[in-house]
């Protein structure tokens, strides 16, 4: 196989792995207490209590940034944080939007 033949190929497991728990929840495949469980999964991280929690530490990352400027490490962990602050509050609005959008 050529180059270009295991590239396609690949993209094509990757779409099918990736859209494999759209097929389960729309196909009846996941058992109910799964589904159940699976939903208030998504809940606790889509939660208003999550979010603020990620409000906080976002702040409190700036706040250390601000004050702490000169400190190298300091800025390292701050940046750090407030970048998987974001990164957490983006997955979360993204997972909560598709899962919103595939259960109808």
């Amino acid at each position: 196989m050529n180059r270009t033949v295991k590239r396609i190929i690949n993209i094509l497991f990757t779409f099918l792995f990736l859209s494999l728990p759209l097929f389960a929840q729309q196909g009846g495949l996941m058992p109910a207490g799964m589904q159940n469980l699976a939903d208030q999964i998504l809940a606790v991280f889509t939660s208003r209590f999550v979010q603020v929690i990620l409000a906080i530490f976002l702040c409190g990352a700036a706040v250390a940034y601000a004050f702490n400027k000169d400190n190298e490490k300091i800025k390292r962990n701050a940046i750090a944080i407030g970048i998987a602050a974001g990164i957490l509050v983006g997955a979360s609005t993204i997972v909560g939007a598709i899962w919103n959008a595939s259960s109808g």
